[in-house]
Order: C-alpha cells, then structure tokens, then sequence
C-alpha cells in the first residue's frame, strides 16, 4: 500500500536528533510521502532543509493561528517573497476559538491574508479550525478558496459543516481522532466525506492514536488507517488507495 501522511509537523522539537529514523519506520510503513507544515515564518527555512534531505518530504508554510502575532501584519508580503522556496501548499493556517490569545480578530486578519495568497498562487491550504467553523465560513466567502482547494486538518465539525466547506472545495484530513471511541457524529462525517474527500494525517508529533505515546510518529498511520477501516467498513487497501489519489490531486504529488 502507498500512504501520505498529509499532514506532520517534522519541524518540531520532538523530532531533533532522529529524524532519520522517524521518517525510515515512516517509510516501512508504506508512507511515500509526508506533507510538513510549518507553524510560524522562522520554521519555513527549517521546513524547506528537511523536504530537501528527504525524497519522500514535502512541505507548506504559513503561520498558524496559535502563533499569529502584530508583525505578521505583512504576512502576504513574507510569503510572496518565500514563495521561490518551493513549498507545496499554505499552511498551517486558520482559527481558534478556544484559546484566548491572540485576539480571534488578529487571527482572522492574519489567516484571510494568507487566505488572498494562497488564492492568488493557486496553492492548496492546509487550515486549522477550532470552534469556529460558522467564521471560518465567513472568511472564506471573503477570500474565496483556491481553485486546488485544500484540506481541514484535524476535522472534528459536523456534516452540516462538511457539506458546505465540501461546496468551498475542501476535504478533510484526520488522524489520531479516527482511534477514539466510536461516535455516531464521527460516523456520519465519515460516510460523507468518503471516498472523495478524506485524506489521511497524523499531526506527528500531536494527536497519538489511543494505545500509544507521545510523541506521535508518521508511521502510527497505519494505526489511523485501521481505524478508517473500522469505522466505513472498507478494506484498508482500498481507503490506502483513495487517501493516496485525493492527496496527489490536491497537492499535485508525483507518487
């Protein structure tokens, strides 16, 4: 089976010291490729050393909502000028309704910034969205999403909200969340969003499937990808086959 960990952060500090052996298991596991986002503009270098080391590696940058401050009010400017770097997509990207700082304004600010970017490159984006689906919405009728479209990384929204960001363009990528206790709502985003609109992640170092450590790993995938199996009911060849044409499509991968 061929897999894409469609989103991994190997910019992280977990990950200092033995990256090579973290993306060789990952490859074991049948990963070609890794898509690492960076989450603020000092990691776009390091992002961009690590795709260039590694075949199977690519990577996005932008700045994630977290971390969005004053000084990334020329955020456009910073990533037009970064752009030569040869990343894949825009992102981590996106909002965050459940942290207090910074200002949820700042970040819609800085996000539909790197939102008019992506647009005008045609980059896929890669978006962070927590509790704040309905403005994300909002944003993204401002900005318009790109014509490659992009992925909600960690979905965890309903199918009301599947359905209209599926009309915007976007698919979903999830990773650990797929091992958790069954639920009816996850169930149901599933039988929406697959076969056409899922991609599989695994946040690496975040978000560690149930039963195993931290730091998470890329090749803890194939763990998510049981999980799939599990919850759609189809052969894992099979979503391993899907999620692996959806990324291709999306961020135009050569597998």
């Amino acid at each position: 089976m061929k897999l894409v960990d469609s989103h991994c952060h190997l910019e992280a500090p977990e990950f200092i010291g033995n990256i090579e052996s973290v993306i060789a298991d990952a490859e074991k596991a049948g990963i070609v490729k890794l898509i690492t986002s960076s989450v603020t503009c000092d990691e776009w270098s390091t992002s961009k050393s690590i795709s260039e080391k590694f075949e199977s590696v690519e990577f996005s940058i932008g700045v994630h909502p977290w971390y969005v401050s004053e000084k990334d009010h020329d955020i456009k400017n910073k990533l037009e000028a970064a752009s030569s770097l040869g990343a894949i997509a825009v992102g981590e990207i996106g909002l965050d309704r459940k942290i207090e700082n910074p200002p949820f304004q700042l970040q819609v600010k800085i996000f539909e910034e790197q939102m008019k970017f992506a647009v005008d490159a045609n980059l896929p984006v890669i978006i962070h969205c927590r509790g704040a689906f309905n403005e994300l919405i909002e944003s993204l009728n401002r900005t318009g999403v790109p014509a490659r479209g992009g992925i909600i990384h960690a979905f965890a929204g309903s199918m009301e909200i599947a359905g209209a960001l599926i009309k915007k363009g976007l698919s979903f990528s999830i990773g650990g969340t797929l091992t958790y206790k069954l639920s009816r709502k996850r169930s149901e985003v599933m039988s929406l969003i697959y076969p056409h609109h899922f991609l599989l992640e695994t946040d690496s170092p975040d978000i560690p499937p149930v039963g195993t450590e931290k730091p998470n790993v890329p090749a803890n995938i194939l763990l998510n990808l049981k999980a799939a199996s599990e919850i759609t009911g189809r052969p894992e060849g099979e979503i391993a086959h899907h999620t692996t044409e959806n990324a291709k499509r999306i961020f135009g991968l050569k597998i």
